[in-house]
């Protein structure tokens, strides 16, 4: 079974060590990527060390003084055991083994170093062929003494016990269970739940309410107001409105009636005073107006595409924060992904210019990536379900830990930023 690329997390003082490594492994046919080795002149060397451990499955990390001080190297370490990716930990010296890695079982270089090496095989599940050319390849670096034909034994090393990539407790979690045998549902009762489900949608077309129209939903917020002018925009806009006539009531009643004149007297009394007219709507007040009549209409239908749209197209509107809390609503799935301090952009900056850096709280943003979400700020906390490019997202809290971060979000996979 191929093991994919293997990732080096080192400190560049170990820079000898990990090259004759890297170099034995690609000899011996295993898939390596190194940034001294596979870094094109010319490309962003923080950007090209991101897309490789993204893509890899395994990550090898030389374990030193120098490394086990040095904040990239733990940063590459947290993303990928947050993620799930094997890890196998070489130690070159003796030196302050991370708390995270203790658990695992690694390779001591420090010691005897043929049977590091064979540690190191069986850790990263290498391929039966490439593990006995690794070892040759191995010596050929130095990185080992030759061994004796006439001392190996007949059993190649790579087919031996599998050693666990993640913790003990991992696998106490996760035994391996016998594959139970598949059972055949009788025909009649399947045939029975496809007639209950016919029964069901059938009552329910028959059930379900007709569709509001544009004209019905305009009625709905122009019906109880006093301004003869919004009854005259509905009559304008829906000339065959069955509403018709109770609209021209409506401004019957709102708009005063002219007194007849009386020219059939010698004596004529003083004229009344004409009362003044209404006067017309300001371009503002007509303005406020429509943007309330959308905002009604949106609360008529109650849906998320509507609200997404009123907050993404209102961004000056006195009901967006209304529109705000009703999206906060539908994200009803809420926990911690982790944010590396070299890996900034897993979420951009939603309905705003984009921008690089680390989450605010009480802010929208839109998933570039998928991700897994879990239940606590730790690596090791299950996870409650992951979101995808483009998911929309809404930034609860932000936990600074060391020189990363847990971001607290809101979240609902279903859910999308357009």
């Amino acid at each position: 079974m191929s093991t994919g690329t293997i990732f080096f997390s080192y400190s560049r003082q170990d820079s000898d060590f990990v090259i004759h490594l890297a170099q034995s492994l690609r000899e011996a046919g295993a898939e390596v990527w190194l940034d001294q080795l596979d870094i094109k002149p010319g490309s962003r060397w923080d950007k090209s060390i991101e897309q490789a451990l993204f893509k890899s499955s395994t990550l090898l990390v030389v374990l030193s003084k120098s490394s086990v001080e040095s904040a990239n190297v733990m940063d590459e370490v947290s993303f990928a055991l947050e993620e799930n990716k094997r890890v196998v930990p070489i130690l070159l010296e003796d030196c302050d083994i991370p708390f995270r890695l203790r658990r695992l079982q690694f390779a001591d270089f420090n010691k005897d170093r043929s049977d590091a090496l064979k540690t190191l095989i069986l850790s990263m599940g290498l391929e039966d062929h490439v593990a006995t050319k690794f070892s040759d390849t191995a010596a050929d670096h130095n990185l080992v003494e030759k061994s004796n034909p006439e001392q190996q034994t007949q059993e190649p090393v790579a087919q031996k016990v599998v050693i666990p990539v993640t913790s003990t407790k991992d696998q106490d979690q996760n035994p391996v269970k016998p594959v139970a045998k598949k059972s055949k549902m009788p025909i009649f009762i399947a045939l029975g739940i496809l007639g209950v489900a016919i029964a069901v949608w059938a009552g329910y077309q028959i059930m379900k309410p007709d569709p509001i129209t544009p004209d019905v939903a305009d009625w709905q917020i122009v019906k109880d107001q006093n301004n003869a002018a919004l009854y005259e925009n509905h009559l304008a806009k829906f000339q065959a409105c069955e509403h018709k006539l109770i609209a021209q009531n409506k401004i019957d009643s709102i708009k005063p009636e002219l007194p007849e004149q009386i020219t059939d007297t010698i004596i004529e009394p003083e004229p009344e005073p004409e009362p003044e007219p209404e006067p017309e709507p300001t371009p503002e007040e007509l303005a406020l107006a429509e943007e309330q009549k959308k905002w009604e209409a949106v609360k008529l239908l109650d849906k998320y595409a509507n609200y997404l749209d009123f907050y993404k197209t209102h961004p000056d509107s006195e009901y967006r924060e209304e529109a705000k809390n009703k999206l906060i609503e539908y994200l009803d799935q809420s926990g911690f992904v982790y944010y590396g301090s070299k890996y900034t952009n897993y979420f951009d900056l939603a309905f705003e210019p984009q921008g690089d850096g680390v989450p605010e709280v009480a802010r929208f943003y839109v998933a570039t990536q998928a991700r897994t979400i879990r239940r606590g700020s730790e690596s090791n906390s299950p996870a409650v379900g992951s979101t995808k490019s483009k998911s929309l997202v809404f930034v609860e809290e932000v936990i600074e830990s060391g020189s990363s971060y847990w971001v607290k979000i809101k979240f609902n996979e279903m859910r999308f930023a357009n």
